[in-house]
């Protein structure tokens, strides 16, 4: 996955040599969190230049600013090496119920039980709410209906 670097100090992202966008390349692992019996996301960032490991503040930039350092934290991953940027599991079962339900809600109101094989599309979607800058490759759609 890809992102393009929100600099603090407002910083465009583009370099005005070349006029080329520079993006930040992340590596994405998921877990399963025993503890909370959901997945559970690891991000670990580097420049797209020279594929250097980004610092901790570098990736929190890439992190809306509601979910930085309070959801999604500095880690050390179970099975890799380093600190990665951590999404943690607490709510993730609340809020995939959630999102679940409103899809089974269906657009247009029928009662419709999403198929399982995409439940992983639909965590990706909710991890995207949190990360906007990262562009994933899905490829399928997720929608659903807002009413409660």
């Amino acid at each position: 996955v890809a992102a393009s670097p929100q600099s603090a100090a407002g910083g465009s992202g583009v370099d005005g040599e070349d006029n080329l966008l520079k993006v930040r390349t992340y590596d994405i692992s998921i877990t399963y969190d025993n503890y909370y019996r959901t997945p559970r996301v690891w991000l670990s960032g580097y420049t797209a230049s020279d594929r250097s490991p980004l610092t901790g503040d570098q990736m929190m930039e890439d992190v809306m600013s509601d979910y930085a350092n309070r959801t999604v934290t500095m880690e050390r991953h179970p099975h890799v090496e380093g600190l990665h940027a951590s999404v943690h599991p607490c709510q993730h079962g609340a809020v995939m119920k959630n999102i679940v339900r409103n899809l089974m809600k269906g657009v247009e109101g029928e009662e419709k039980e999403p198929p399982v094989e995409s439940y992983l599309f639909i965590f990706l979607k909710f991890v995207s709410s949190m990360i906007p800058t990262i562009n994933y490759d899905f490829t399928m759609d997720v929608s659903a209906s807002t009413a409660k």
